[in-house]
């Protein structure tokens, strides 16, 4: 029977530890979602380096009907440097990738879990507050997964602590000031906890 081949973009959200052949990699796309994917290692072709975050476009191929892809080609379209600069803005960036490489998502969520890959990554590289981020990063993904985020955890917050979470979560980041991080901090941490209890989301992060 011959090899698969599949044409696909979508970004890099796990590097596990390489071995002495391949390097393997998770790499989510809006088109077929998870894929575990290896990367061969060589030292007479040893190819782009690929980092965490990367946004690639590659052909891979599977000798045994998808259970295993291998890069036959890639290109790395888009890379996000300035993310692993700051060591919130990696955190956020990383429990993002967490989460979505340890909850599956619905078929016809994947295009918007990329846009909210690219929309979360881009603001992290241009250095916006990373609390902010990431508050709207993890209330998009339950929200959009089908979780009553809005309707219960969001109306069941009190007082101040629900303007200030209805600003942040409304406001576009470009708009909001840099002093609301502290409050985005703790908001973020009440609604970690929510997920945790509530739902069945695997949650990373404090």
């Amino acid at each position: 029977m011959p090899g698969l081949s599949l044409q696909v973009q979508g970004f890099v959200l796990e590097k596990s530890p390489r071995g002495d052949r391949f390097q393997p990699l998770a790499l989510f796309s809006p088109e077929h979602g998870l894929l575990r994917c290896y990367q061969r290692i060589s030292l007479r072709n040893p190819g782009p380096a690929i980092d965490i975050f990367d946004e690639l476009s590659a052909t891979l191929t599977s000798s045994n009907q998808g259970h295993t892809w291998f890069f036959k080609e890639l290109h790395v379209d888009h890379r996000h440097p300035g993310i692993g600069l700051r060591f919130e803005a990696l955190a956020e960036a990383s429990a993002l990738a967490a989460l979505i490489v340890r909850n599956p998502v619905h078929e016809e969520g994947r295009a918007g879990i990329c846009r909210l890959l690219r929309d979360t990554l881009g603001a992290l590289e241009t250095g916006a507050p990373a609390p902010i981020v990431g508050l709207k990063a993890l209330y998009s993904f339950a929200r959009d997964e089908g979780y009553p985020v809005k309707e219960e955890w969001l109306a069941g917050l009190r007082g101040t602590e629900r303007e200030h979470a209805v600003a942040l979560l409304h406001t576009p980041i470009a708009a909001i000031d840099a002093d609301r991080a502290d409050h985005a901090s703790r908001i973020l941490a009440r609604l970690r906890r929510y997920l945790k209890e509530s739902t069945e989301l695997t949650i990373t992060g404090e």
